[in-house]
């Protein structure tokens, strides 16, 4: 894949966090006890104290963070549930797999998915889910010993209010802590437990209060667009948007109290020694930017396209922060190379975060594939395709005349300046034309891979159209 010259040095220069803060011990991480790998369902990172947000949403990740390292831009390879841990669960890009843009799909067989690989490796495997685009029905236990989702035993709900009642932190916790007294003997153990509480409608349980609502941010001066209360989405009967986004911070702040007795279990049951604690999520959500109202998949920016990414164990380095692009795919070789180095996957994609997880820090050559990181979302016709490095974003819809972008002086391209508009709202492919150059061959390079990877199925023909609009192919 073609990179571009220089572009590792300027990010090492940027990234001078990575460095092991003073008197840290230097020790090469090690092969992990076991592995627990906490997972929280539409959870964007700028939404959490631990990337600076205001509101203080995770004290107990920030806390977790404290001992190990903290990924500043972690990206998603497709914001929608199944796309997205089905990259994380091959270490490929969705258009590698054909896996793109639905939430609710399955692995295909031949892929050796991540659980199925700790448990070839000797680690007896539990996972508990609350979303059920993740079902067993849809061969999401493949790999598992145990399996649990929320939902056992009753009746999914159509109405996403009700559904909430029975994908709660609390539902979740009362099925991973048995689980975890279960199997606290085993010699080595991998854990997936997945959070869905920041997922819309934002409701809380009953007798839950909401810590937000009333404080400095709370303005109550924008409101949600009427057509969301026509549909009769709101709660409470509230209009105004800054409420919503309260709901979404206080479910955010609920996942983490469920994380912080998922931790003080494990340290109980003296299972936190000496194992790997990886804690992130599948994608983010829009409160309105964009034009997006509590939904994510259709766009491709960060707002639902950067996550949260720590990992805290055994020879890794405390404290640390990386300040450079990095991608969910790379949780597979991570995962591989500290549980068995030697084993052989074929044609993983996801490139091992190894280096900036022992005390050294990465080389250079090591630091340089990590130069830009892709992100994909929505659906065709219009089918958005995106490259970023530590300081610009591009963006590229590949729905040619159905792209309002498309009509546009850029021709469908959209350029931001992440260190300046993290949240990209100012556009300016129109007088930057020679970083959309650049980063241009960038994206074409990695979608022409993705040509030639990509299984015969919608996935490879979305490829084919994206290459055919950036006039690649006739």
């Amino acid at each position: 894949m073609a990179r571009l010259a220089g572009l590792a040095g300027i990010a090492l220069l940027l990234a001078c966090r990575e460095k092991a803060p003073a008197g840290k011990e230097s020790t090469t991480p090690a092969r992990p006890r076991h592995v627990f790998f906490i997972t929280v369902d539409t959870l964007r990172a700028d939404h959490m104290s631990l990337y600076g947000y205001q509101r203080k949403t995770s004290p107990r990740v920030d806390e977790l963070a404290e001992g190990g390292v903290t990924f500043d831009r972690a990206i998603p390879q497709w914001p929608k549930t199944g796309s997205s841990f089905a990259a994380m669960f091959t270490g490929l890009y969705p258009h590698s797999t054909g896996l793109t843009h639905k939430a609710a799909l399955r692995i295909p067989e031949p892929y050796l998915t991540l659980p199925e690989l700790l448990h070839e490796e000797g680690f007896k495997t539990v996972g508990v889910v609350s979303n059920a685009v993740l079902a067993a029905s849809l061969g999401w236990n493949a790999g598992f010993d145990e399996f649990k989702e929320t939902w056992a035993g009753e009746t999914l709900p159509d109405d996403p209010k009700a559904y909430r009642r029975i994908a709660s932190a609390r539902r979740v916790n009362e099925l991973a802590l048995p689980l975890l007294e279960k199997y606290a003997k085993a010699p080595h153990l991998f854990a997936w437990i997945h959070y869905t509480d920041p997922h819309a409608p934002y409701m809380l349980e009953p007798g839950t209060e909401n810590p937000f609502l009333n404080d400095g941010l709370y303005l109550q001066e924008r409101q949600i667009p009427v057509r969301l209360v026509a549909k009769g989405y709101v709660l409470e009967g509230h209009t105004d948007l800054d409420y919503y986004v309260a709901q979404y911070d206080a479910n955010v702040r609920v996942s983490d109290a469920a994380v912080a007795e998922v931790l003080a279990a494990l340290k109980r049951l003296d299972l936190l020694e000496g194992s790997l604690v990886i804690f992130t999520a599948d994608h983010g959500e829009s409160l309105g930017e964009h034009r997006s109202w509590f939904e994510h998949g259709p766009l491709p920016y960060n707002t639902t396209g950067r996550v949260p990414l720590v990992f805290v164990g055994p020879g890794i380095v405390a404290g640390r922060r990386i300040d450079r692009p990095v991608e969910l795919i790379d949780l597979y070789p991570t995962i591989r190379d500290l549980v068995d180095p030697k084993r052989e996957i074929p044609g993983l994609e996801g490139k091992s975060l190894l280096p900036f997880l022992r005390a050294a820090g990465p080389t250079a050559a090591e630091a340089a594939p990590f130069a830009a990181a892709f992100l994909e979302a929505g659906r065709h016709p219009n089918l958005y395709h995106s490259v970023q490095d530590g300081t610009w974003k591009l963006v590229f819809n590949s729905g040619g005349k159905h792209s309002r972008a498309a009509d546009s002086k850029t021709a469908g391209f959209e350029l931001y300046d992440l260190s300046r508009d993290p949240l990209e709202t100012n556009d300016l492919a129109a007088t930057r034309t020679d970083v959309v150059r650049r980063l241009r061959r960038d994206l074409v390079a990695w979608m022409r891979k993705a040509r030639a990877m990509g299984s015969e199925d919608e996935g490879d023909s979305e490829t084919e159209r994206a290459l055919k609009a950036l006039g690649y192919i006739n």
